[in-house]
């Protein structure tokens, strides 16, 4: 008697980049059900493939997770590029960037928890994680540096002006991001908020004659 030959298990992704479609597929998860909710079986159940398929590209949830990190940074550098398109002043470029902060948190709430968890959370290690963290602070002192060669911003450590920008902005983000000012984590009045608190922000950054 012969035996039937075993039906192997179908998969509805069948083409593409598997290891950019589970990243993918973890922020959308991410952005339903939140961070501790997330596992490569989940992710593997929902695009249909193997279970062990996951393993293939990360060998854990943190090396995931600091993937969907480096993504969240590059939707943030395409996000800022759009904001500071066509803005030639130095002051108008810093102002902006400050503001798109906010804007990208709250419209991209899943991806901003994601690029600042805990570090027990995301593998924080990963060489791609390193790099897109460091070119992006590297792109917001490069606009600080411009606003203070226009003579328009105090000059100093830039790195200084930078972290208060950030302490700031980043709480202020953290704030809308988890709903704690209320009505304000709709991106219309988070806008807003943002543009407020830069405006006094800047009141103290900005060179008195």
């Amino acid at each position: 008697m012969s035996r039937r030959p075993r039906k192997k298990r179908e998969e509805t992704y069948h083409h593409g980049d598997l290891r950019r479609a589970l990243v993918e597929q973890a922020l959308r998860s991410i952005e339903r059900e939140g961070v501790d909710a997330l596992s490569l079986r989940e992710v593997a159940r929902t695009l249909n493939v193997s279970p062990r398929a996951p393993y293939r590209h990360f060998a854990t949830k943190e090396d995931l997770l600091a993937a969907v990190a480096v993504e969240g940074y590059a939707m943030w550098g395409a996000f800022l590029a759009a904001r500071l398109e066509g803005k030639r002043a130095p002051v108008a470029r810093l102002r902006t960037a400050v503001e798109a902060y906010v804007a990208f948190a709250v419209e991209h709430p899943a991806a901003f928890r994601v690029m600042y968890a805990p570090y027990a959370t995301v593998r924080e290690t990963a060489p791609d994680l390193v790099r897109v963290r460091s070119e992006g602070h590297e792109a917001m002192l490069t606009v600080i540096r411009e606003a203070q060669a226009s003579g328009a911003v105090r000059e100093g450590d830039p790195m200084h002006a930078a972290l208060g920008l950030w302490s700031m902005m980043h709480g202020l983000s953290v704030l809308l991001v988890e709903g704690q000012l209320g009505r304000y984590d709709r991106p219309v009045e988070a806008a807003k908020m943002g543009k407020l608190v830069t405006q006094m922000l800047f009141e103290g950054l900005l060179r008195r004659e």
